[in-house]
């Protein structure tokens, strides 16, 4: 793979003459997206990373009931980062590595595309769906894939840890046969040592 990346351009913008505090070359925020001047918000990228569109669109969603006078704060543990590659790669929350670095101790499942019915018969059977949760209580930290048309599971893995999901609630969800989607449930299965596939 191969990317040039991307830098704000916050100075050719002229934001600095708005004299607001900033996080390196991104305007700072608080869990609100207000910015350090009364009634100034700011949403999307140029509150720096990660720099998705579907992260910006959320905050301006939030920023929106927040001026309406709803109480909103933003949660930024479920926002699915997708490269649309040929395989697709997805990752919604922390890596055994973040959730470690984080102070959790983790139990980790993968499953491979390999032993996926959808995926077997789709002649597409690279790639594989992990699964990061905490060792003590099973909630689910992190969800990471890579496989062909995985893009579309992006919102069902960010549901599952937007809503405190532990293992035992994706094993104890009926998934349809054969989906992609079931290598999830197995991955789920595989971080408890109680695979039936693998």
């Amino acid at each position: 793979m191969v990317t040039v990346g991307r830098r704000p351009l916050s100075r050719e913008a002229g934001i600095e003459a708005l004299q607001l505090a900033m996080n390196g070359p991104y305007l700072a925020v608080d869990d609100h997206c207000r910015t350090s001047m009364r009634g100034v918000f700011a949403i999307g990228d140029v509150t720096g990373e990660p720099m998705l569109a579907h992260r910006a669109m959320a905050q301006g969603e939030m920023v929106a009931e927040i001026v309406a006078g709803h109480r909103r704060a933003w949660d930024h543990r479920a926002i699915p980062a997708v490269c649309f590659t040929d395989p697709e790669i997805v990752s919604v929350g922390l890596s055994a590595t973040e959730a470690q670095a984080a102070g959790h101790e983790v139990i980790t499942g993968q499953f491979p595309f390999a032993a996926n019915g959808r995926a077997m018969t789709a002649a597409r059977e690279d790639g594989f769906i992990r699964v990061v949760a905490r060792k003590d209580n099973e909630e689910i930290l992190g969800i990471q894939a890579v496989g062909a048309g995985i893009s579309e599971l992006a919102a069902g893995f960010a549901l599952a840890l937007e809503m405190g999901a532990r293992l035992g609630d994706v094993i104890g969800t009926i998934h349809a046969h054969p989906t992609r989607g079931e290598a999830l449930h197995e991955a789920c299965l595989k971080a408890l040592d109680r695979g039936l596939h693998l």
